[in-house]
């Protein structure tokens, strides 16, 4: 597949030469293997978090991710560095951004260092199971997977469809339910090596569109009949219902894990990659704008010898997930060169990362072209503490104060355009480190001096 990023760059040769040197050292023996814990990782398509019983829903969407988060930490503020499947989850494997990692799009390939290959090269024997076409081997996300299983069958998928955002489909569907996956993943662990620590990797594409979740959870949610309720409001019924099918997958996943491996030997971590617009910005589906229902993201992890039941509401991101990981195994992660942070202080209690820690945010590229949505130019953002800033190429600046307007419904940019243009000058510095060519005005003294205080010009 061609790229849509810029041209591989000397940073990223010379993180590539990092990589190779830094799994040379992990190598370690058999003895030291068996100390070192399972990780398993799931990863929900689609799954808007504040429609979870697990962050506050009305409705008992999740019951499985409840017990979970029960033993575990929940992060209340994650996000995605951009709501599209493929470069969402290539930003979680290499805790970078996308404009660095080149995946800009579903279809992109990614071709730069990835936790897997760290683990990997550690000794871990290493499994991913996905369910949907944009994450196929032959995008790049096998990258140290032993065994990578992407059959997607028409008796176990949602979609069978040939052509797909300009390209064809190589495969007999285009996903794959939870159950199935699930059973294929349950199948590989029953078999899999006892003597290595394991990385698992179970990624479930529901509850992406079609809503269409199997019995029994079609009517889970579903009004009763008569009720006058609109086809809307039965769209997100099932919407919802997916979510409770996804969530009875993952508790069957994670029994069978504690069974086979031991919850006292196993790290898991469950993260959506994005949500899911129902209309709130006039928007059904995800991809086009980067308002909280899109980039607001599930994270829970749960880890041995850490207490459970915490939540912590400094803002994270999903670049954070490799990092973590890798500092809960007592792993080198410099290969990665990473963007993100470790965890860990606030899994075990202590202050989570700095409130006032910014993150960015770039809506994915639309090729008029390829793409079926005409979305034209290009969108970025950035939240520091409670303020969210958001520029496009084709739209006005917009800033949101997050806690007196979780939902963003009312600009304050002309009210507060001082503290939205220094927003504006951290989003455009941090572009120009970032390597961004589309990136406006040259960069102030101002902005640099802020930018070196938070680590991002050197």
């Amino acid at each position: 597949m061609n790229r849509t990023g810029a041209a591989v760059t000397a940073g990223v040769l010379v993180g590539a030469a990092l990589a190779a040197a830094t799994f040379r050292r992990a190598r370690i023996t058999e003895p030291q293997l068996a100390t070192r814990p399972s990780v398993v990782l799931v990863t929900l398509d689609t799954e808007r978090a504040d429609h979870t019983s697990t962050y506050g829903y009305s409705l008992p969407t999740t019951p499985r991710l409840d017990a979970m988060a029960a033993q575990g930490t929940v992060f209340t503020n994650a996000y995605t560095a951009i709501p599209s499947t493929a470069p969402s989850h290539a930003s979680l494997f290499t805790s970078h951004y996308p404009s660095e990692h080149g995946v800009l799009r579903n279809g992109d390939v990614l071709d730069v260092p990835t936790l897997t290959e760290i683990l990997a090269h550690a000794g871990y024997a290493t499994a991913a199971f996905v369910s949907a076409y944009p994450l196929a081997r032959k995008f790049g996300y096998a990258r140290g997977f032993s065994a990578y299983d992407d059959a997607f069958t028409p008796g176990e998928a949602s979609i069978v469809m040939s052509e797909w955002e300009g390209q064809h489909v190589d495969s007999p569907a285009f996903d794959r339910r939870a159950d199935a996956t699930t059973a294929r993943a349950l199948r590989w662990l029953s078999a899999a090596p006892r003597g290595r620590p394991l990385f698992l990797w179970v990624h479930y594409y529901d509850p992406h569109q079609p809503y269409d979740p199997p019995a029994p959870f079609r009517d889970a949610f579903q009004p009763a009949a008569g009720s006058g309720r609109s086809s809307f409001e039965r769209d997100v019924a099932a919407y919802d219902g997916e979510i409770r099918f996804a969530d009875e997958a993952l508790g069957r996943l994670i029994d069978a894990v504690d069974e086979v491996v031991g919850a006292d030997r196993t790290i898991i971590v469950v993260a959506s990659d994005h949500g899911e617009g129902l209309m709130q910005h006039g928007w059904m589906g995800h991809g086009a704008h980067l308002y909280e229902e899109l980039v607001r993201a599930i994270l829970v992890v749960r880890a041995p010898g850490v207490d459970g039941g915490r939540r912590c509401a400094a803002p994270v991101g999903l670049i954070d997930v490799a990092p973590t990981i890798l500092a809960l195994l007592g792993l080198d992660g410099g290969a990665l060169r990473p963007r993100g942070v470790d965890l860990g202080p606030a899994l075990r209690g202590g202050a989570g990362p700095a409130r006032d820690r910014p993150l960015f945010f770039q809506r994915r590229v639309y090729d008029p072209r390829r793409d079926d949505v005409p979305v034209p130019g290009d969108m970025r953002a950035v939240r520091i503490g409670s303020w969210k800033y958001i520029e496009g190429s084709t739209m006005s600046p917009e800033l949101f104060d997050l806690s007196a307007d979780p939902a963003e419904l009312r600009n304050v940019w002309d009210r507060e355009s001082a503290r939205g243009a220094e927003l504006a000058g951290v989003l455009a510095a941090w572009r120009r480190d970032a390597g961004d060519a589309a990136a406006a005005r040259p960069l102030s003294g101002e902005d640099a001096r802020r930018m070196r205080a938070l680590g991002y010009v050197e």
